[in-house]
Parts: structure tokens; C-alpha cells; sequence
């Protein structure tokens, strides 16, 4: 309706001009170039054409990304085009304001060491633990004294800086934009004597000096746990940027295990996937539905030393995704031993004794209606394998139900003097030592001012004893 209250039939192709000096003037005004282009009719032989073409490029396509490194540039074309919406997500993500702490669902309580004043046991070692700080925002290890909740060291190093002299390229991460100081988690923080510290997070393994400055890097993607081994090298788990296994995508998870000096020469470096082969057991992932991490090594475990079912040198692995803990002996390259269950995507495997492990269960089910995986029950477990029974138990079942220990993924179970367990709930940034009743001898967790919660990575128990150099070092460094 129109100013005057006439009705107006809209019509683009009748425009009312302005007056000119002889009076007001109609005239005919046709559609534009692209009007007329967007409503012209495509003949039916030229619509199924086109249909037939994508169809037919889609086929293409799909024969292309079966094994596109045999396909040269086009194969690369192919992988670019297909990481289209994962790159847009992450950038997404980069961009937008990175708020780490944790949804909810625990108890709004005081971070930090909390040390139960009913139990009479003073404990002389530390904690290394990964924290979130406010202030930098960003992460960083504290070595936390655990008689009085001490900082002895606190970690920053300019990851940023470190990464710029990386030379590797992966569809898995992308340092610049992923890892960089306002991102990276240091996971699993490993001390050395110097005061120093190996870390990482999914990223190049480093040694840095006690004031942060690096000594070494090996570049590549180096991920969960780091460990020593009695004869003081060290075994940590690697992701290969570019898997080479045939048939496989470009986010494929090629696993290896890598076994090194403290000065970051590699001594070895064991395929996963070939271990598991040549020990007859690579059906136990080849048989199953693709998926781009079949393995998911989370855990490389060196034995104490010889014992009547394993020897110095052996370690044990943890592969979550097949609920599988082996014993592996690299002198020879053979699986000694493996199991399937009873936990099911477990982390963390540790030795007790020579007869003994622990495992750090998560106890999840895959639904394959659901999203991810999902609970099974309401905790998770900590099962301890017997190898001179074959016997399974839960000796702190009781204190995982009371504690309400629930991480879906991660988590950890140390062993530590006296029968007593440090257990990581990782996902909930609490880390707790138990005693064998299930009695909290202290907890630390990894809270801010509002008592808002930060996932941990991977805490680790520093010996009083064995641990004694690294810990003074890193007391009494100086930086400038």
C-alpha cells in the first residue's frame, strides 16, 4: 500500500521516474545481465550432464584419496580439498577466545596442596605437575614440594620460539597454529638432574634447562608418556606426520616407539604396527572397521629389572583402542606376553613388584549409537594383573566408588612406597595420594581463585631419593 492508501502491485519491470522538466514521464526498464542469466532455463540434456559429471568426479575422487600418494599432485590436491572442514574448525577455534577450565560437574573447592592433618605421614617428594595460569594464560609445570606446598620451580619456556626451528609438516598438527605458548600442555613433564625438564604435547619432544632454555629438540609428534629405564635411557611414544602404511588416510595414526639417551640421540625407533605383525597379533586392528587411530598407544612402561616373567629391558605398552597391555622385549622383537581385557581403554600400566602390574582402567563401552565413548559404570578402575596367578583384583575398588574417580580419557596410578597409590583423575585436574584403605594422605588441585577446575596432564611423583639431584637443582637455579 502506497502513501495515499492505494494498493501497489510490485512490478520490476514498471519503474515510476522522476519528474522532468516536461512532467513525469513511464517508461519500460528491462531485467539486468545477471537477472536475466539466474532466470534463463538450462535445456534438460545440459542438467544431466552436470549431474553425471559430479557423480562421475565424486567416483574419481573417492579412487584418488583410496591412496593418494600414489596419485603425485593430484593426490595432495585431493587431501587438501578433504581437511577443507577440519582446517576451518581449527582456525575457528584459534581465533576465538580459548577458555580452558572445565565445564562443571565437581566440587567448587580451594585449588592447590591439600594435606589430610589426620594422617601422620610426612611426605619428602614432589610434585610435577602441569597447571594453567591465569595470569599468563597459558600453561606451566610447577615442581611443588609436598611436606609444605611449596613451588620449588615454576617452568614457562617460550615453546613458540623452540617450534620455529622445527622442520616438520603434518595433516596430524600444525605447530604455528596449534602449539604455541597459549596452547601447549606440557604433558607429562619428565625432570632431569640439571633441574630441566623432556616434555611435550603432541608435538617435538624438548629438553629444556631449569630456566626454560632449550638444549635439544627432535622434531616430530611425540605424545603421552615419558619414561626411564634402569639403564637411564628413556622411552617415549611417536606419531608418524606421514603415515606410510598402504591404503591408509592422510590423518592416519602411524604409531612407533622410541627409545633414546637423556642428550636426545635416538637409539631406536620400533613401528607399532610391524611389532604386532611379526608377533602374529596385527589382526587384532586390520580385522576391524577403519578408523584413523586403531592403536593408540598411551603408555610405554620399562620393567624395574629382572624378575621370573620379564627381564631388564623389557617394557610393557598400552594400547587403548584394542583395550591391550603387552610385554614387549626389544632385544629379540618379541611379544612375551598380551592381554585383552578385562579393562577396556586403559591408560597407564605400572609394575609393583616381579609378579605384579597395575592398570589404570577407564572402564568405558563403545556405543556405536553414541558420539563417542560413554561410561560403562559409574568409575573408573584400577585392576591389578597377577602373572604367577593370571588372577585379576581391584584393591582399591572401595576408594575409586567413595572418591568418585570418573576421567573418560587419561588418568594415572603410580605406585608408590608403603602400598600407597597416587592416582590422577585427569580430566577433572585432580591428582590425590591414597593410602592401601583408600584413606586421602593429600591432593592437589588444579583450580583458580573462583575454584574454577583445569585438566592436568599427567602428574608425576619425584622421589625424595632417587629423584634428590634434579629436585635441588631445580630449587637453587639462577636466571637471569
Amino acid at each position: 500500500m502506497n502513501r495515499e492508501g492505494c494498493d501497489v502491485t510490485p512490478d520490476v519491470a514498471k519503474i515510476r521516474q522522476p519528474s522532468g522538466p516536461n512532467g513525469s514521464v513511464s517508461r519500460r526498464v528491462g531485467p539486468g545481465r545477471l537477472e536475466r542469466w539466474s532466470s534463463a532455463r538450462a535445456p534438460l540434456w545440459l542438467v544431466g550432464l552436470i549431474v553425471v559429471s559430479g557423480f562421475a568426479g565424486l567416483i574419481e575422487y573417492g579412487a584418488v584419496m583410496r591412496d593418494p600418494g600414489a596419485h603425485g599432485s593430484l593426490g595432495a590436491i585431493a587431501v587438501a580439498i578433504a581437511m577443507v572442514p577440519d582446517t576451518l574448525q581449527r582456525i575457528d577455534d584459534s581465533i576465538g577466545t580459548y577458555h580452558p577450565s572445565l565445564p562443571g560437574g565437581y566440587d567448587p573447592i580451594p585449588g592447590g596442596l591439600w594435606r589430610n592433618p589426620a594422617q601422620p605421614l610426612v611426605d619428602d617428594g614432589a610434585l610435577l605437575v602441569t597447571v594453567f595460569d591465569i595470569a599468563r594464560r597459558r600453561y606451566v609445570v610447577k615442581l611443588v614440594r609436598l611436606s609444605d606446598g611449596k613451588v620449588l620451580r615454576d617452568y614457562a619456556p617460550d615453546i613458540t620460539a623452540i617450534h620455529a626451528h622445527s622442520a616438520f609438516h603434518s595433516d596430524i598438527v600444525d605447530l604455528a597454529r596449534d602449539k604455541g605458548n597459549g596452547r601447549y600442555m606440557p604433558m607429562h613433564p619428565l625432570l632431569m638432574a640439571d633441574g630441566g625438564l623432556i616434555l611435550h604435547d603432541e608435538s617435538p619432544l624438548v629438553r629444556v634447562d631449569a630456566c626454560g632454555r632449550r638444549e635439544w629438540m627432535i622434531d616430530g609428534i611425540f605424545h603421552h608418556a615419558i619414561e626411564t629405564a634402569p639403564d637411564g635411557t628413556l622411552w617415549a611414544n611417536y606419531r608418524a606426520p606421514v603415515s606410510h602404511e598402504p591404503g591408509v588416510g592422510p590423518a592416519f595414526i602411524d604409531e612407533s616407539l622410541v627409545q633414546l639417551t637423556p642428550a636426545g640421540h635416538v637409539l631406536a625407533r620400533t613401528s607399532v604396527i610391524a611389532l604386532l605383525d611379526r608377533n602374529g597379533l596385527g589382526y587384532l586392528w586390520r580385522s576391524r572397521p577403519y578408523l584413523d587411530d586403531p592403536l593408540h598407544v598411551n603408555d610405554i612402561q620399562p620393567v624395574p629389572g629382572d624378575g621370573p616373567y620379564w627381564r631388564r629391558g623389557d617394557v610393557f605398552v598400552s594400547l587403548r583402542n584394542l583395550s591391550l597391555v603387552l610385554l614387549y622385549r626389544p632385544s629379540t622383537g618379541r611379544v612375551l606376553w598380551s592381554q585383552a581385557m578385562p579393562w577396556r581403554f586403559q591408560h597407564d600400566v605400572s609394575v609393583i613388584d616381579d609378579h605384579r602390574i597395575s592398570v589404570f582402567d577407564n572402564h568405558l563401552k563403545f556405543a556405536w549409537d553414541q558420539p563417542e565413548h560413554v561410561a560403562n559404570d559409574r568409575t573408573n578402575h584400577l585392576v591389578v594383573y597377577d602373572f604367577a596367578t593370571h588372577a585379576t583384583s581391584e584393591p582399591l575398588a572401595r576408594a575409586f566408588e567413595t572418591l568418585a574417580i570418573k576421567t573418560r580419557a587419561q588418568g594415572r596410578a603410580t605406585p608408590l612406597p608403603g602400598g600407597d597409590t597416587m592416582i590422577e583423575e585427569t580430566e577433572w585436574g585432580r591428582v590425590m595420594r591414597v593410602a592401601p584403605d583408600g584413606t586421602v594422605r593429600w591432593r592437589y588441585i588444579s583450580a583458580d581463585d573462583h575454584n574454577r577446575r583445569y585438566e592436568l596432564r599427567w602428574s608425576r611423583y619425584v622421589d625424595p631419593v632417587s629423584d634428590q639431584a634434579g629436585i635441588h637443582a631445580a630449587e637453587t637455579a639462577r636466571c637471569a
